[in-house]
C-alpha cells in the first residue's frame, strides 16, 4: 500500500532534483466540467509541457473547459 503513495513523491522529488521536464498529467480520464480534485493528479515526465508540479495545489477546486485522456499532460488553457 505504501508504495502507491511513495512514487508520486518519488518522481515529483526527481522532477524537482534534476529538473526534468515534468508536468502534472491526468491519473484518471476527466470529463469537461469536472471540478478538479488531488486524486486526479500525477507527476510525470513527457510533452507536451504542462502545468509543473509545484503548481499541482492551484488546480483543485477548478473546472476542466476540456475531456483528458487518462495520461495526457493537463495545460494551462484547459482549465477554467
Amino acid at each position: 500500500a505504501n508504495e502507491r503513495l511513495e512514487k508520486p513523491v518519488f518522481v515529483y522529488t526527481l522532477c524537482l532534483d534534476v529538473k526534468l521536464n515534468c508536468s502534472v498529467i491526468a491519473k484518471v480520464a476527466i470529463s469537461k466540467g469536472t471540478v478538479l480534485s488531488p486524486d486526479m493528479f500525477a507527476v510525470k515526465v513527457g510533452e507536451p509541457k504542462g502545468i509543473p508540479p509545484e503548481n499541482m495545489q492551484n488546480l483543485v477546486g477548478k473546472k476542466i473547459k476540456v475531456d483528458v485522456k487518462e495520461d495526457d499532460s493537463i495545460l494551462a488553457d484547459m482549465i477554467e
